[in-house]
């Protein structure tokens, strides 16, 4: 598989292009990365927790985050990452990269219209002021938050597999 990307062809213009846009690519990886990691420790860590005593598990976690919350960790880097990974898809010149940044585009969309669905429809539940307004629910909302977020760590996973993708063919081009 040829390894070569049309603007990487000794023009000096085009080729600080490419090396800007091989270091967003990097860059969006990398944020993708902090994502999916973020949402592996909670699987991990916190929220198997969730599905045992859910009512009372909800009162220690609406009391344990007083100053801060999740949502400080995820939503900038989150955000700023599927918007990079959209941007370089909509400005990239090349063909040989078209396949892997439209993946990553298609994936990252998923990812972020499954992200805004658990958002809206269990973590406003779960973390809101009224929460314990869903008591007979509650149980139920665990449950589905941690199916959502293996499927959601699944999408961001291939996103970046597709970005990391497009930044080896971009690193080999550009040396």
């Amino acid at each position: 598989m040829p390894v070569s990307v049309e603007a990487c062809d000794g023009d000096a213009e085009v080729y600080v292009r490419r090396d800007v846009q091989k270091w967003l690519t990097l860059g969006a990886v990398v944020g993708l990365a902090q994502w999916f990691f973020g949402n592996l420790y909670e699987a991990i860590v916190f929220s198997p927790n969730w599905i045992t005593d859910s009512e009372n598990q909800m009162r220690r976690l609406h009391a344990f985050f007083v100053n801060t919350s999740p949502t400080w960790y995820f939503m900038p880097l989150s955000a700023l990452t599927t918007l990079l990974v959209w941007l370089l898809f909509a400005f990239n010149r090349s063909h040989v990269l078209r396949r892997e940044y439209g993946r990553a585009g298609g994936f990252a969309l998923a990812a972020t219209l499954l992200n805004v669905f658990i958002v809206t429809t269990l973590i406003t539940k779960l973390f809101g002021a009224d929460y314990l307004s869903h008591r007979a629910d509650l149980t139920a909302y665990c449950w589905r938050w941690n199916v959502l977020n293996v499927l959601r760590m699944l999408l961001v996973a291939t996103t970046a597999v597709y970005l990391f993708n497009a930044f080896r063919r971009l690193d080999r081009a550009c040396h």
